[in-house]
């Protein structure tokens, strides 16, 4: 799901490209709409990714993007099935990597979830950073039971 229509036939383009054909749905709504009807739906999945938008774009809206995304990850976690995976991602680099990675354990724990995490990624060899605020990308990949 994204609430940009052209991002979810991209999407589509590269599931054809690399000869995926996993069962799918494209939802063009707004994230946190879909997810709350969706738990009400008792829909579970066995993967949730969320990647939103960036959140902080001042040191203003530091604490706004950390309860966002505190509300995301519960609201993830509660379409995801017992022993799946929770992938979250933050391109806010007002957001430190540490304050984003424990906002997602807060919520898992708030949730009466346990996340084992998988692994902690940042920025891919071919994204050079050569300034401090040019570290924004962080992921987290967790088991979630």
């Amino acid at each position: 799901m994204d609430i940009s229509a052209p991002a979810l036939e991209a999407a589509l383009r590269n599931m054809a490209h690399n000869k995926l054909t996993v069962s799918h749905e494209t939802i063009a709504e707004d994230a946190f709409e879909v997810l709350a009807r969706m738990k009400l739906q008792k829909r579970l999945f066995d993967l949730v990714i969320i990647d939103p938008p960036m959140f902080a774009q001042s040191d203003k809206q530091i604490e706004g993007a950390l309860s966002a995304y505190r509300k995301l990850t519960r609201l993830g976690l509660g379409v995801l099935r017992e022993g799946g995976t929770l992938v979250q991602a933050s391109c806010s680099s007002r957001v430190d990597a540490d304050s984003f990675f424990e906002s997602i354990h807060r919520s898992a724990r708030e949730a009466g979830r346990k996340l084992t995490e998988i692994r902690r990624t940042g920025h891919a060899l071919d994204h050079p950073i050569r300034f401090a605020e040019g570290a924004y990308l962080k992921c987290l990949f967790a088991i979630v039971s």
